[in-house]
């Protein structure tokens, strides 16, 4: 019988694991790393890989090591090509693109689809983030942020009665979508309508930690 990782290797791997990731949610990302790097050190295992580039993320660090061995390790999952996706979303958009393109070849996911449109919308080519983030409703028509986004894009197209509709059905999907309630302040600032403007972005949970939204409502007044 071959020899493998003991049953209790991997929980405990899963375990460290499981601490990462909730220090990272909870902000602790030097914590985090360490917890993550553990888990590692136990099994290797792709969701601690993902978490660490994800951490290096946050930090502004670089994460090449963790990189290279998501695509030795991993070289057939989708994932793998979404993680270096998100880490070069902000430093190189063409590279980052022809990521999320590799991962959608391996499997056509609708949250591929709105990662996609997100980047091409963050790179002003709106056209082509409305086919991907329609591509990505067609999939799933009942995710409200794909609705949110394709009001946003609508709005940059000029085509106003239209992100309306898309973002009304967004916050009809889910009344807590903050993103929804993004869409439609900026949509009613356009229209010049601040009172409503306000009215939306007051039902954003937590609003004081989210500086977009304070800057939008500081827009209102």
């Amino acid at each position: 019988m071959a020899d493998g990782p003991s049953l209790p290797s991997v929980a405990k791997s899963q375990d460290e694991y499981m601490a990462a990731l909730e220090l990272y949610e909870d902000g602790y990302y030097d914590e985090a790393k360490k917890h993550a790097l553990k888990s590692l050190e136990i099994k290797e295992n792709f969701d601690a890989l993902s978490l660490l580039v994800d951490i290096a993320i946050k930090k502004g660090e670089e994460a090449e090591e963790y990189l290279k061995k998501l695509s030795e390790l991993y070289p057939s999952n989708p994932e793998t090509y979404r993680t270096y996706f998100r880490y070069y979303f902000n430093k190189d958009k063409e590279l980052a693109l022809s990521y999320i393109n590799r991962a959608i070849s391996i499997i056509k996911n609708p949250k591929y689809y709105y990662d996609k449109a997100k980047l091409l919308f963050s790179m002003e080519r709106y056209l082509e983030a409305l086919a991907s983030v329609d591509q990505a409703i067609k999939m799933e028509n009942k995710n409200a942020k794909y609705w949110a986004l394709r009001s946003e894009i609508l709005l940059k197209l000029g085509r106003l009665d239209d992100a309306r509709i898309s973002g009304d059905l967004s916050l009809k999907l889910d009344q807590n979508c903050r993103d929804a309630r993004i869409a439609l302040a900026r949509l009613y600032l356009a229209l010049g309508d601040k009172k409503e403007a306000r009215e939306i972005l007051s039902g954003i949970v937590n609003m004081e930690n989210d500086e977009e939204a304070k800057k939008l409502f500081d827009e209102a007044f």
